[in-house]
Order: structure tokens, then sequence, then C-alpha cells
């Protein structure tokens, strides 16, 4: 039987450049991979954050074409989720205890910046909702 918390753990990386590493997207309570695991990353990897927040729906949909509402949900998911944890990273998000991410902890190294943060599946389904891909509000 499924456990009842839908709570999602994001992991970012980016290098002491500002460059996205790699990221997780991980179910809380069994660890499980949401999807694929970090089906993002080689797309975004050695972009820059604000490159990768000025990329919209639309770009995603022309690199990963679905016909699948499920893989079309999963993989804006995990867009929306990189793109909320970026914006925590260089403070255009607060990542507090009321938004859908919330940080658990940012560490800095010499290596660059390691992000966990909590994602509400509740909250990312509004984000999802919300979302017409018209690129209008930054996601």
């Amino acid at each position: 039987m499924p456990c009842n918390d839908i709570t999602d753990l994001l992991k970012i990386l980016v290098d002491q450049n500002d460059k996205f590493i790699r990221y997780t997207l991980r179910k809380k309570t069994c660890g499980g991979d949401v999807g694929r695991r970090a089906m993002l990353t080689e797309w975004l990897k050695n972009k820059s954050i604000n490159e990768i927040l000025e990329l919209s729906p639309q770009a995603l949909f022309d690199k990963f074409p679905t016909k699948s509402k499920t893989w079309e949900y999963l993989y804006l998911k995990h867009f929306i989720a990189i793109k909320s944890g970026l914006a925590i990273i260089i403070g255009e998000n607060s990542g507090g205890i009321k938004d859908f991410c919330t940080v658990d902890s940012v560490e800095y190294t010499s290596d660059g910046i390691t992000l966990l943060a909590e994602l509400s599946a509740e909250g990312m389904s509004d984000e999802i909702k919300a979302c017409s891909g018209c690129a209008t509000c930054g996601t």
C-alpha cells in the first residue's frame, strides 16, 4: 500500500561558476525516482543558472516531445522543480515554509553549491496547472 506522503526531495549541484552540474528528484518517503532519474540533467548540464531560468516550457517540450500526459507532467515537474531550486540559490525565491519548494539546506564549498529542498506535490500541481506554456511568467 502506498504511503500518504507525496513530498519530493530535490538536490541540485552547481559549480563555482554557477553552472548546472546535476540534480536528483526523489520521493521523500522511499527515495524512489520521480519518473526517470534526473531526466533533464544532460540537457541542462553546463548551462548557467540564468540560462536555465530563462528557458520556457516550450523549449522543454521542443527538446522532449511527448504525447503522453503522464510524461508531459513528469518532464514539467522536473523542469519546475529545477527552476524553483535555482531561483532559491540566486535569491529570487525565498524557499520558505509557505513556498511549494522549501529549503532544507544550502552548502557552499570550493567546488560549488549544493541545495537540498522539499517540494510539495500539491503546490507543484498548482504550478503545472497554471502554466499554459506562454513563458510570460518566466517558467
